[in-house]
């Protein structure tokens, strides 16, 4: 007999998956119970409201993921801007990786569908926050004041997010690349002022 907890983790790790590789709109639901190995009535055992409803599960999901990518960017290195760099290099490599098609699974539901299901838009906001939140705790334990901390956060995921969809669209990661250097040299500018 098969676990219905596993069953529905299944569920969510499938649709963040295939989220991030074709957007929400583009990935159906026999699709995501085959991904899971799931039975197709579970979908709407788990989730009653439907794949509106799974999105958000697997925004939440990504938010936790990919949020602990970034807590250990920043206890591993020894500087902030060394961290961000880190992330940036790291982004080129899952793309280059998966042939540019896995991309941020947060962006592609929020591009494809979020402006139509409010359900979705405040899930993905709620996992972008996330990660707004754990890039400025990293640098406020580096001595930036919480605001500065803040809009560093919001100008390096906003760099990353938009370094993503272009490195996706050429099939090539030069702008990812070119972000790493450019915003590590930036931190580490800011970082001067943090005392």
């Amino acid at each position: 007999m098969s676990d219905p907890a596993a069953t529905r983790t299944r569920l969510v790790r499938a649709a963040e998956q295939l989220f991030r590789v074709q957007g929400y709109s583009g990935t159906g639901l026999k699709q995501l119970t085959s991904q899971a190995q799931a039975p197709w009535g579970s979908l709407y055992h788990f989730f009653p409201r439907g794949k509106a409803q799974l999105g958000a599960e697997a925004a939440a999901y990504a938010g936790e993921v990919y949020g602990e990518g970034w807590r250990r960017a920043f206890e591993q290195a020894a500087e902030p801007g060394e961290a961000v760099e880190r992330i940036f290099l790291v982004e080129a490599k899952i793309l280059q990786g998966s042939d540019y098609r896995n991309g941020c699974p947060i962006a592609s539901t929020s591009l494809d569908i979020a402006s139509l299901d409010d359900g979705l838009r405040v899930a993905c906001e709620r996992a972008f926050d996330r990660w707004l939140a754990i890039i400025a705790a990293g640098f406020e334990a580096h001595g930036a004041p919480s605001e500065s901390a803040r809009a560093l956060a919001r100008f390096v995921l906003s760099a990353v997010e938009g370094a993503i969809v272009l490195a996706r669209t050429a099939k090539d990661c030069t702008a990812l690349l070119d972000c790493a250097r450019f915003m590590r040299a930036t931190v580490e500018r800011e970082a001067e002022e943090w005392g």
